[in-house]
């Protein structure tokens, strides 16, 4: 019925006068492109082009385009490393409402550490049973210049050295300032502590949740998602293995927790096996090889038998009087 309107104002336009059916096409046209812009997601960065290790912020902005209600299946998948970006800080998923609808914002800072032109790629979100899709950007990181430097040994005339002043009014000031600055984020940190966080801690897996978890991952090498597959295969390994071996390695590098796990696993051929795993994925997720349907599987069997031998290896059965 609405296009129905806006067609029968057009033709009714036609025999108005010139400069009346020159406005009258003029809002026409406007409110059809009112009508034909409205979205419900959207994806907007703070720059498009960094220095190699600078940050930008990635707002990703769920909205309504009507008074239902939105509802959110699943959010927009980020992972920590994808395509020449990382994440440095996720914050939580703010909500906002307005007249009686609410509005799902998040802010994710990432930076580069590659210089080049890069793409942000489309990020998914599923809304009330729907699929949406961000708009990619173009995202340019430039080299640090490091060429701008300038002489300092120039001859300068003898300067007389001024009295001794007294900085104790100073002194007394910048550690009343640090105090109440101290203060301020003390009692922040309570109250954050009061609101709680947004998404409870999951419970340790089991092995048999661990291996349920790998099964699943087989329909995304299927559809050549290679990286994400590996990122998702590390985490579930990484998550059963801190687990068994009480530690703590999510914000790591894989040189970092090579190193820790090194003086957790006594057995060297299930320590061989986890490192070649998880060299084999960081190749995969920073684009520097590219596997086959095959290597994918393999790698998946090598995790289930690298979490198996794990599990086995750690809760082996002790005896009484020994």
């Amino acid at each position: 019925m609405r296009h129905q309107s806006l067609v029968i104002s057009h033709k009714s336009l036609v025999n108005c006068s010139p400069s009346f059916r020159g406005w009258g096409l003029g809002l026409f046209f406007l409110l059809l492109s009112i009508s034909s812009s409205a979205q419900k997601v959207s994806a907007i960065v703070s720059r498009d082009k960094i220095r190699m290790g600078e940050q930008l912020e990635l707002k990703l902005k769920v909205e309504p385009t009507s008074n239902e209600q939105l509802t959110i299946d699943t959010w927009f998948n980020v992972p920590d490393t994808f395509q020449h970006f990382q994440v440095a800080v996720r914050k939580p998923i703010d909500t906002s409402s307005i007249a009686a609808t609410k509005t799902y914002t998040q802010i994710i800072t990432i930076t580069s550490f590659d210089t080049g032109k890069f793409t942000l790629p489309a990020f998914n979100v599923v809304i009330g049973g729907k699929f949406f899709q961000t708009r990619e950007i173009p995202i340019t990181v430039v080299a640090v210049d490091v060429r701008m430097r300038k002489d300092y040994n120039d001859i300068k005339d003898i300067i007389e050295p001024e009295p001794e002043q007294d900085y104790t009014t100073w002194i007394a000031i910048a550690v009343v300032v640090v105090l109440v600055i101290a203060l301020f984020f003390i009692i922040r940190w309570l109250m954050g502590r009061r609101k709680g966080n947004l998404t409870m801690p999951s419970p340790p897996l089991t092995i048999e949740e661990a291996i349920k978890k790998l099964d699943a991952l087989v329909p995304v090498y299927q559809d050549k998602e290679y990286q994400l597959f590996f990122i998702q295969l590390i985490a579930i390994c990484k998550g059963y293995s801190d687990n068994q071996l009480h530690i703590t390695t999510y914000s790591k590098t894989t040189v970092e927790y090579v190193s820790v796990i090194r003086q957790k696993i006594t057995d060297q051929a299930l320590l061989q096996q986890y490192i070649q795993l998880l060299h084999w994925a960081d190749s995969v997720k920073f684009a520097k090889s590219i596997p086959t349907p095959e290597e994918c599987q393999q790698s998946l069997a090598d995790a289930k038998t690298l979490l198996t031998n794990l599990h086995s290896s750690q809760n082996k059965p002790t005896t009484n009087g020994i």
